[in-house]
Order: C-alpha cells, then sequence, then structure tokens
C-alpha cells in the first residue's frame, strides 16, 4: 500500500471516531492544524533526514510496452493512390486482361461452354458431357467418375443423346 493509501485510511478512520460527539471533532480540528504546521517546518528544513523528496532521474519510470503487430500487417500506412496502382497490376492468367481472375474469366467460359455441349437433360438419372461433339469419341460418366469410349451407333445427333441410355416417356 502506498504512504499516501496508508496516512489516507488512518485519518479516515480517526474521523469517523471524532465525528460522533462535537468535542471530539472541536479537538480533532485543532489538532489537524498543529499537525499540519509541524508537517510545514518538515519541507521548510527542521528535519531533513526523515523526508526526502526523490527527483525525477532516481525514479524509474516503468512504461506499457509497445504494442505487437499482428501477423500479416503491413509495416507502413499506404495512401489510396499507393492502394489503387498496386491492385491495377493483378491480371487474368488466362487471358491477360484486368478486372477479373482465371476463375470469372469471360473468355475462358466461353470457350468452356463450346467444347462440352450437354448430350441430355439435366435431369437426367446418369448425364453425361461429350468433349467431340456432335460425334463424340468419349463420354465423362459423373455416376462413376470416369471417362468411357462410346458406340456411335447409338448416337442421335438430331435429339443429342443416346437413344439407349436415356428413353423419353
Amino acid at each position: 500500500m502506498s504512504r499516501h493509501g496508508m496516512l489516507a485510511h488512518a485519518a479516515s478512520e480517526l474521523v469517523d471516531d471524532a465525528s460522533l460527539t462535537d468535542a471530539r471533532s472541536t479537538f480533532l480540528l485543532g489538532e489537524f492544524q498543529s499537525l499540519r504546521i509541524r508537517v510545514k517546518d518538515i519541507d521548510s528544513g527542521g528535519n531533513i533526514g526523515m523526508s526526502r523528496n526523490k527527483t525525477r532521474e532516481e525514479t524509474q519510470v516503468i512504461r506499457d510496452p509497445n504494442p505487437v503487430r499482428a501477423k500479416g500487417c503491413e509495416k507502413r500506412l499506404k495512401s489510396g493512390k499507393e492502394k489503387a496502382l498496386s491492385q491495377s497490376s493483378r491480371q487474368c492468367r488466362a487471358c491477360g486482361n484486368s478486372g477479373h481472375d482465371k476463375r470469372t474469366c469471360p473468355t475462358l467460359q466461353n470457350r468452356l461452354d463450346n467444347t462440352l455441349p450437354l448430350q441430355y437433360p439435366y435431369n437426367a438419372p446418369n448425364p453425361h458431357y461429350s468433349y467431340d461433339a456432335p460425334n463424340p469419341q468419349y463420354s465423362y460418366d459423373m455416376s462413376n467418375d470416369r471417362f468411357t469410349s462410346i458406340d456411335n451407333s447409338n448416337y442421335d445427333a438430331a435429339a443429342g443423346f443416346f437413344s439407349n441410355q436415356y428413353p423419353f416417356p
């Protein structure tokens, strides 16, 4: 406990006891005034050995440590112009244009749409995607996760599916 805290606690207990009657209160006020005069005498040189003020150099100041930077945090703040310049250099790896990436590339999507025609409707029990339209040689079976060779004799080019695999009602 600090000196100030100890003195405040002792004075508080003394004031609580003295405030019960008027005689005690007036006696304590007189003692406080005499104590105040005696404390001022100590500071003016009456008894220097007992109380000595510490200088700032003698007192060690302990400050809070510097905050830790988060993992991945940049070393400095960038202005909006610097951010715009650094982000504009990103390009799509498929077509080389900026503004999108390979996953959302419109050129690549168009290319995939033209090379993977659906052979029969989406709600079919076992859909096959061909890679050689309109007369495919191989088909990808999604339920078995494999490519299969196709017998072209069953392929109906007008209907866009194999007649023996998906009968219509």
